[in-house]
């Protein structure tokens, strides 16, 4: 699978990037949240991203950045650099550098970073504040807005991005909630238990001018 990322200028353009659909259901599914999204590069900003779910009431008792947000209703964003130089061709291994971002309708956020599962760090304050993430929620659904800042892809070695440029990324809708739990991917995950951390099955995200 391959995600085009338009290149824009301001967030009044993301409305411009392809929509992608979170509706691969995996493991157990008690609801099925039907889940939308959208992601560009904002020109000298970062990535941005929006994921929208038709999802009344949600699951949203954490409110602190950190705190296990998978156990409410929360969207995830994950996004692999195994080539920090953008030109990679071949799909990533689930020991290459990725971000995981993950967020409730409170606009509370868990969001890492490393190599491989194990031994991830979270982001600083200053990364957390920069990435303006924040949450709506309407009668019928909630969406979340969040930015990955330049700064942070750059403290890891990823410049800024061109048109051309490669990385690779999976989208979800979670909840650990044995009473609403679910699982929902944007690309398929074909494993016998939920793991969301596997590179080797992120799609392939492709900058557009």
């Amino acid at each position: 699978m391959t995600y085009s990322v338009p290149i824009i200028r301001s967030m009044d353009e993301l409305d411009r990037a392809p929509t992608f659909q979170c509706n691969h259901y995996l493991w157990t599914c008690l609801a099925r949240p039907h889940t939308t999204g959208q992601m560009a590069y904002l020109q000298d900003a970062g990535l941005v991203l929006r994921m929208t779910t038709f999802e009344k009431d949600p699951k949203r008792e954490f409110e602190n950045h950190r705190d296990m947000v998978c156990k409410d209703s929360a969207v995830e964003a994950f996004f692999a650099f195994p080539d920090l130089e953008l030109k990679q061709t071949k799909q990533p291994s689930n020991d290459d550098l990725y971000f995981n971002f993950e967020i409730n309708a409170n606009g509370a956020m868990y969001a890492k970073t490393g190599h491989g599962r194990q031994g991830r760090t979270f982001l600083s304050d200053v990364e957390y504040a920069l990435t303006n993430v924040n949450a709506t929620i309407e009668p019928d659904r909630w969406t979340a807005e969040l930015l990955v800042p330049l700064p942070l892809l750059e403290r890891h070695g990823i410049r800024p991005m061109n048109a051309g440029d490669t990385f690779f990324c999976n989208f979800y809708k979670i909840s650990e909630d044995p009473t609403i739990q679910h699982y929902a991917a944007f690309c398929p995950i074909p494993t016998e238990t939920p793991n969301f951390h596997l590179p080797t099955h992120f799609a392939r995200a492709v900058i557009v001018g």
